[in-house]
C-alpha cells in the first residue's frame, strides 16, 4: 500500500514523515520523493508473537512517499513543475494532504498565520484541475477516433461515455469518489489514476485540533482527518525507546504518531489486518475491508488461492482469551470457511489448499 504525502512548501510534510517513519531524513528541499516502508505496529500481533515464540516476526508495512512541496507560483515554469510532480504521484494508492497549522519565523510564508482551510482549497483545486486535463485530453482523442472510424470504435464509444461523465463532474468542480460505475466502466478509467477517485486523508500539522468543518465544502471527499504536532512527535520518534513512554505521558500523548497515523490510514483507505501464526512465523497481512478468504489466500501465496479448499479461521480475541490454539480447539472455536467467507479484522487465517 503506497501512501503519498502532498502539501504546499513549508507545510512540514517531511517533519510529519520523520514522525511516522523509522529512519528520519533531512528536512530540506528535495527534488525527488523520500520513500520508506514503515512497519505497522499492532499490539495484537505483539501478543501473538509472545504466545507462539516464532523464528520470524513480520508486521504489515506501509510504503510512504514524501513528495516535494507543490509549487505555488503562477508562472509557466511553476505550472510545469506542478504537472510533472502530480503526474509522478498518480500511482499512489492513497494521499495524505498535509496542511500547516503552526507558526514559525524560519520560513517566509505568503501569510504569517496558518490557514488550513485556504491551503486545502488550493491543493484540491490543483488535484481537480490535473484530473480534468487528463480526462479532457482523453475525451478529445476518443472523439477524434470515432470521427475517423477506427477499428476500436465500439470500445471507444463505451469508454467515451464514462470519460464524458468524469469531465462533466470535474468541470463543475465536483469529485469522482461517489460516481457510481459498474465493473466494466471502472476498468475503463482505472488507468487514468484519478486523484478525485482515490482515498484522501487530511492531516493538520500543528499543536491544535482539526478546525471544525475543515473540508466540508470541498468537492473531494476526505476519508479521515487528524491533527499531529509533527515537530514534537518527530522528537519523540528520535528518542531512545526506553525514554519515550515517560515523555509521551508528560505531554498527554496516549499513542505515538506512527500508530495514530497507521490507524487513520487503515480507516481511511478501508483496510483490515489478518494474521498467520505458527512456530516458523507470526505475520500480519493487509486486506481491503470486504475481501474474502480466497483474497487472503492470494496475499499469502498465489498457489494457495488457486488450490483453495477451505480457510481455518478464528478471532484474535478468542485465542487471547483461551491462551493458545490447543485450548481454542478444545473449546471448538476454530471454524472452517468456504471461498465466499469475508475475512474480518483481527482474524487468524490458515489456508487449506490442494496445491
Amino acid at each position: 500500500m503506497r501512501i503519498a504525502f502532498l502539501g504546499l512548501p513549508g507545510s512540514g510534510k517531511t517533519t510529519v514523515f520523520n514522525a511516522v517513519a523509522e529512519t528520519p531524513v533531512e528536512v530540506a528541499y528535495h527534488a525527488e520523493p523520500h520513500v520508506q516502508v514503515v512497519k505497522v505496529h499492532d499490539r495484537r500481533l505483539d501478543h501473538l508473537r509472545d504466545m507462539f515464540q516464532p523464528k520470524k516476526f513480520t508486521p504489515a508495512g506501509l510504503e510512504l512517499w514524501d513528495a516535494p512541496g507543490l509549487p505555488e507560483g503562477a508562472d509557466e515554469r511553476d505550472k510545469e513543475r506542478r504537472i510533472r510532480l502530480l503526474a509522478s504521484l498518480r500511482e499512489a494508492d492513497a494521499y495524505v494532504i498535509v496542511l500547516r497549522g503552526f507558526r514559525t519565523e524560519s520560513y517566509a510564508y505568503e501569510r504569517e498565520a496558518p490557514d488550513p482551510a485556504a491551503d486545502l482549497a488550493r491543493i484540491v483545486e490543483e488535484l481537480v484541475t490535473a484530473d480534468f486535463v487528463v480526462a479532457e485530453g482523453r475525451m478529445a482523442r476518443l472523439q477524434e477516433n470515432l470521427k475517423r472510424g477506427v477499428r476500436t470504435k465500439d470500445d471507444d464509444r463505451l469508454e467515451l461515455a464514462v470519460v464524458e461523465k468524469c469531465v462533466e463532474r470535474l468541470e463543475a468542480g465536483r469529485g469522482l469518489a461517489d460516481l457510481e460505475l459498474d465493473e466494466a466502466d471502472e476498468k475503463r478509467i482505472r488507468g487514468f489514476q484519478f486523484f478525485a477517485r482515490k482515498p484522501l486523508l487530511v492531516l493538520v500539522n500543528g499543536p491544535d485540533e482539526v478546525p471544525d468543518g475543515l473540508g466540508a465544502d470541498s468537492p473531494l471527499a476526505f476519508r479521515e482527518t487528524l491533527a499531529l504536532d509533527a515537530q514534537l512527535e518527530a522528537e519523540v520518534a528520535a528518542m531512545d525507546p526506553e525514554e519515550r513512554p515517560a515523555f509521551l505521558e508528560e505531554f498527554g500523548i496516549e499513542e505515538p504518531a506512527a500508530e495514530r497515523f497507521a490507524h487513520a490510514v487503515y480507516r481511511g483507505v478501508g483496510l483490515i489486518s489478518f494474521f498467520t501464526v505458527g512456530d516458523d512465523e507470526v505475520r500480519a497481512w493487509t486486506l481491503k475491508d470486504g475481501q474474502g478468504a480466497v483474497d487472503a489466500a492470494g496475499k499469502i501465496h498465489t498457489d494457495l488461492a488457486r488450490g483453495f479448499v477451505r480457510a481455518e479461521v478464528y478471532a484474535y480475541d478468542e485465542i487471547a482469551e483461551a491462551g493458545g490454539e490447543k485450548e481454542l480447539k478444545a473449546k471448538g472455536l476454530m471454524r472452517l470457511e468456504a471461498k465466499a467467507y469475508v475475512v474480518k479484522d483481527g482474524e487468524i487465517v490458515h489456508i487449506r489448499s490442494a496445491t
